[in-house]
């Protein structure tokens, strides 16, 4: 009985994550949506990279360059705010 229950209960979930062709959850995100929100989390993934080789860095060059990438990310950030 209790393997039943599981399996109702893995289907169920899998519905909800893939509603099939032509059902559309309330509330399901436009693809754009979906790609700012996307591409938000790759930038602060970049940055989390970032401030952890800068933290490690020795070199002066690297350290300047890292800043500069960071500051590029950071702007991006801002733009991606300021469009939602």
């Amino acid at each position: 009985m209790a393997r039943g229950w599981e399996s109702k209960d893995v289907e169920s979930q899998q519905s909800l994550v893939n509603p099939g062709p032509g059902k559309r959850l309330r509330g399901e995100m436009s693809s754009t949506d979906r790609d700012k929100i996307h591409r938000r989390e790759l930038l602060l993934l970049d940055r989390a990279r970032l401030a952890n080789e800068l933290n490690t860095a020795r070199n002066e060059r690297l350290r300047l360059q890292i800043a500069a990438e960071l500051k590029f990310i950071d702007r991006q950030l801002a733009q991606l705010t300021a469009e939602a």
